[in-house]
């Protein structure tokens, strides 16, 4: 799947912890695309054999605007 700078995507750390992050570049090589993810507070190189998924717009903003139980509204 090709992946783009911009792109909401889900990837598997080595740990075998689902994250979701922002690809932010993409080094091209000819085995395979590296990409360089921002997600929480952190930035991770990530081989594309490990992403899960892309995110759609749609669901990256609810998942941003979630609110824990007992909050009622997002900040």
């Amino acid at each position: 799947m090709e992946y783009s700078t911009g792109d909401t995507v889900k990837f598997k750390l080595e740990s075998g912890e689902i994250q979701e992050g922002d690809v932010q570049f993409i080094e091209r090589r000819r085995s395979k695309d590296i990409l360089y993810i921002s997600s929480f507070n952190r930035w991770d190189r990530v081989p594309e054999d490990r992403i899960i998924a892309r995110v759609g717009k749609n669901e990256s903003v609810q998942m941003k605007n979630r609110t824990s139980q007992g909050e009622r509204s997002a900040t």
